[in-house]
């Protein structure tokens, strides 16, 4: 068990800062007597989010003897924002404390290097232990029965440290990604785990999945879903990818029978490459799928979580990788080559172009099939964002999460910027679309023929845009 060889007394949390979550501020006497594990995280990152469901199961497993506190260290601008951080944390249902860190003190004071790490204090308040990376979770657990039967004479202090927030009372709850089909709009209601169909008058007709997040088959009633996100119509069926189960599951309204089409709910650490001869798989894994869009040929997944695009031929029940060799970048080249750094969104033209909202470079990609090339169309690096308009060249996105397609322009939702963008490949320019209705981070934004449907997730509603009329109104929520 790599234990820091000489262990030093761990920084403490600085005095005024921003608590989330508790009652009043923490430090590190009043946590005296209890092992501490801080996670240096930050809301947009995927791989933090793959930590969450370890953090809950080591708090289970050490209740009383075991103190999880979340540091936010954030990336972008917008996760300074500590309202923002506040909506994260209903979003992602975390309970455990937060100390929110704009000016990232803690992260230099440890030494952290990368999203997300984690840190064990012993009993006594001194930096025990640290890892970086998710997967975690049996390390964490041997180190910190280690450090409870150093001070096993000691008793904890038992302080109180969550403050439960519940749940409000609306019809939406962050919806997400959205898909049309016969007069109808499907919405992914991702907080409240469940797909929704909304009539043209903003009525909800039917839903899929309950409250309560879970894995399960059956029908309408007795289905459970996991944050659920992207919707793709093909062959009178509703494809979903259902992201924290990482899985992709299948609706049948008609019949009112939703099933699991790939994944077991189990998130794959396994990297496949594009072109492998063993990639094509009915029982493959998945990691984190995030958007779903339907071509000619098949349908296109974003898988956020290993930073590809996979492909899916329903017919044949085989799901592969299709571009991206797995690592966190942005590199363009042909389909085995280029690199992606959390795909989040998907579009595809009639002409057979596929667009990428591409989140962590806060870039829009292209794919040409036909061709075999990833190409960047607004996006420099990890770390290159911003709040421009004009050229592609010099434009910049913050942490987009969408992308339509519409009359020969993708329409982008900027999510971190809290705005919806338009992106002319032909002139090579983008401009905000303005409108009197403000957003705060919008994740969905789909063309339709009555018009475009953006998903004001932040707010719990969908958005009605006629591009035409430069008017936007409330649909639902």
């Amino acid at each position: 068990m790599p234990f820091f060889p000489k262990r030093v007394r761990a920084p403490d949390f600085p005095a005024n800062g921003i608590w989330l979550n508790v009652n009043q501020p923490l430090d590190l006497a009043t946590l005296r007597g209890q092992v501490v594990l801080l996670d240096f995280w930050t809301y947009c990152c995927i791989n933090c989010l793959h930590v969450l469901p370890d953090l809950h199961a080591l708090e289970t497993q050490f209740q009383g003897q075991l103190a999880v506190i979340g540091v936010h260290s954030p990336k972008f601008e917008e996760e300074k924002n500590p309202e923002r951080v506040a909506l994260a944390l209903k979003r992602y249902e975390i309970h455990h404390p937060v100390f929110h860190d704009p000016s990232m003190r803690l992260w230099q004071e440890y030494g952290i290097r990368a999203w997300p790490t984690l840190v064990l204090l012993d009993r006594e308040g001194r930096v025990a232990f640290a890892v970086s990376g998710e997967g975690q979770r049996e390390v964490l657990a041997r180190a910190i029965v280690q450090l409870l039967a150093e001070g096993a004479d000691r008793s904890p202090s038992g302080t109180d440290l969550q403050k439960a927030w519940q749940q409000e009372n609306r019809s939406l709850w962050f919806p997400t990604k959205m898909i049309w089909r016969e007069g109808r709009l499907f919405v992914a209601d991702t907080g409240h785990h469940r797909v929704v169909a909304i009539d043209p008058d903003g009525q909800m007709m039917a839903h899929w999945g309950g409250f309560e997040p879970g894995f399960a088959d059956g029908d309408g009633a007795q289905a459970r879903f996991r944050e659920p996100r992207g919707l793709a119509w093909m062959n009178d069926t509703l494809w979903v990818a259902d992201t924290a189960n990482h899985a992709l599951r299948s609706i049948d309204p008609s019949r009112d029978v939703i099933r699991t089409v790939f994944g077991d709910g189990v998130q794959s650490h396994r990297l496949l490459l594009p072109a492998r001869p063993d990639s094509a798989h009915p029982t493959v894994r998945l990691n984190s799928p995030w958007d779903v869009a339907r071509s000619k040929h098949g349908l296109y997944i974003a898988m956020a979580g290993c930073h590809q695009i996979w492909f899916v031929e329903p017919m044949k029940q085989e799901i592969r990788p299709y571009a991206g060799t797995g690592q966190e970048a942005l590199t363009d080249g042909g389909l085995a080559e280029a690199t992606f750094a959390q795909p989040s969104g998907l579009c595809c033209t009639p002409d057979g172009l596929i667009y990428v909202a591409d989140s962590e470079s806060s870039s829009i990609r292209r794919i040409d099939p036909d061709r075999g090339v990833v190409s960047t169309l607004i996006g420099r690096g990890l770390f290159d964002f911003g709040d421009r308009d004009g050229g592609i060249r010099f434009a910049r996105l913050q942490h987009p999460l969408a992308v339509t397609w519409r009359d020969g322009k993708i329409w982008v939702a900027d999510t971190y910027n809290s705005k919806i963008k338009i992106l002319d490949p032909d002139e090579g320019k983008i401009t905000t679309f303005e409108m009197d209705i403000e957003l705060n981070e919008p994740e969905g934004i789909l063309d339709t023929p009555i018009g475009l449907f953006v998903a004001d997730t932040n707010q719990h509603r969908i958005l009605l845009i006629d591009p035409d009329q430069w008017s936007a109104q409330v649909f639902h929520g």
